[in-house]
């Protein structure tokens, strides 16, 4: 996976990225719904302004990130130390918390899983840690993303061997916003809803569209390659509830069966050759 560690510029440019600002981080919002007093686990957290965001709306925050000094950064900013955020070093391998969280996010964190037992492991982790119901929304790279080709103003991604993709990181000037590329992968709808499923959770998928605020801001033509080719996509998994023995009779004896016998002990054939005689 990549390392962030090695990348000084990253959190300076994710701050000003108008991709984060105007599609990413507003779709995640969105989807979460009220924050004040919820519990949030923002998985690969990283040196971002998203903690924060969560934080003002209210939520309590623990981020946690595999790079030590990504975590180092993020703890030294002056709104970390005012708001209600945790930052933690670790992995999905490590990371531990006896709390249970309401809702768990990431953004753009899956596509660096290096291969597909991995990233089944981003989904076994957040499983642990939601209560039922509580739901990972995730930004991820669309499985279905093809048009490589479109200019994306301050993006350029490239196709390469297998389910590698290259990713440029540019400014709106044209110059780089990053020194060096970063490298993803394209992982199939199949491969997540297997990573998902085997976890134990249900998934569906989101379109993913700019706020009017971004649109006014930087006009149609530069979200208009992001609206047609959809290179982003919001996936949501969610934590399954318990299945009570009750609801199971419930289920196999619905309210409109008219059976007076739901609930009531099975009757057991006798065993051949002990049948009452008539």
């Amino acid at each position: 996976m990549t390392d962030f560690s090695e990348i000084p510029e990253y959190g300076r440019y994710v701050a000003t990225d108008e991709y984060r600002s105007g599609l990413h981080y507003p779709a995640v919002m969105r989807e979460l719904g009220e924050l004040p007093g919820k519990r949030v686990l923002d998985i690969g957290t990283g040196n971002s302004p998203f903690p924060h965001l969560l934080a003002k709306q209210g939520a309590f925050v623990v981020g946690y990130d595999r790079s030590p000094k990504q975590i180092e950064l993020a703890r030294a900013h002056e709104d970390a130390r005012s708001l209600d955020i945790e930052y933690v070093v670790g992995t999905p391998q490590t990371f531990s918390d006896h709390r249970r969280f309401d809702s768990a996010t990431s953004v753009m964190v899956l596509p660096y899983a290096e291969n597909v037992a991995e990233l089944g492991t981003f989904f076994q982790s957040v499983n642990q840690h939601l209560v039922a119901g509580g739901r990972f929304v995730s930004v991820t790279l669309n499985p279905r993303f093809t048009k490589f080709e479109t200019n994306f103003f301050v993006r350029r991604m490239t196709k390469l061997e297998g389910n590698l993709v290259k990713m440029e990181f540019m400014k709106r000037t044209g110059e780089p916003g990053l020194q060096e590329p970063l490298f993803k992968r394209q992982y199939t709808q199949a491969e997540y809803e297997q990573a998902v499923t085997s976890a134990g959770m249900s998934v569906a998928w989101k379109p993913m569209i700019a706020t009017s605020q971004a649109v006014a801001e930087e006009g149609e033509e530069f979200w208009r390659p992001v609206q047609e080719a959809q290179p982003y996509i919001l996936l949501v998994a969610q934590k399954r509830y318990p299945i009570s023995p009750l609801s199971l009779l419930e289920d196999e004896c619905p309210p409109t069966s008219g059976r007076g016998d739901c609930g009531a002990a099975p009757r057991i054939s006798p065993a051949p050759g002990q049948e009452k005689a008539r």
